[in-house]
């Protein structure tokens, strides 16, 4: 019974540890006075990715994993690699870094630990509205390709960030001060030609330059 119980209990800290997400940005103050700043991408999967600035001269590309215990993974840039581990607790992320010894592994004599906050994102009424009617249904558009055949393209907007296209590709989106972007890595943004509007009927269509979407199941 005992063992049940401690086997329950395990299961639930795992589960906790997974059910986290990741994504988003945190900040602590450096020593100097100055400002870490770590933004991390966390896809609908385990993967992890990001960057970690103010955090020595340069800035440190971070690709992680979640686990059972939290985040495992490498920050590094051309210069060397640091070895990363991570736990997300509330609102807070305790991150740490540990230097490679000669052989290439972990040397726990030298590693650091860092203590970072994260930063609430705020959404204007506006941009919240847009998003709400963004997920509130998937978005298709049909037409004709070059030699004549009919196709397809659906829109799933998903409330943790990612957008599934139809056929077989995925992105990340966001509403920035009314404007739609997309990413592919979490870093990097583009702002896309897409609003919303009404069509003759009264109906809700997304427009494009080429494509006009409408909501369907």
């Amino acid at each position: 019974m005992l063992r049940a119980a401690c086997l329950s209990a395990a299961f639930l800290v795992c589960a906790s540890a997974l059910a986290n997400n990741y994504g988003g940005t945190y900040t602590a103050k450096n020593p100097s006075g100055g400002t870490v700043t770590l933004t991390l991408a966390h896809d609908d999967a385990k993967q992890v990715q990001g960057t970690l600035t103010g955090h020595g001269s340069s800035s440190l590309q971070v690709h992680a994993r979640l686990e059972a215990d939290g985040l495992r993974g490498t920050a590094g840039n051309n210069f060397g690699m640091l070895y990363l581990s991570g736990r997300l607790s509330g609102n807070e992320l305790k991150i740490v870094l540990t230097e490679a010894d000669v052989g290439g592994k972990p040397n726990p004599q030298r590693a650091r630990e860092l203590r970072l906050a994260k930063v609430e994102t705020k959404r204007a009424p506006q941009n919240l509205r847009l998003s709400e009617a963004l997920t509130a249904n998937a978005w298709c558009s049909s037409g004709y390709d070059i030699g004549g055949k009919p196709t397809r393209e659906r829109l799933l907007f998903m409330q943790n960030g990612l957008v599934h296209q139809t056929p077989g590709r995925h992105a990340r989106w966001r509403v920035q001060n009314e404007t739609l972007e997309f990413s592919q890595d979490g870093l990097s943004w583009s702002q896309q030609p897409l609003r919303l509007a009404l069509n003759a009927n009264g109906s809700p269509i997304l427009q494009s330059h080429t494509r006009e979407y409408a909501q369907c199941d």
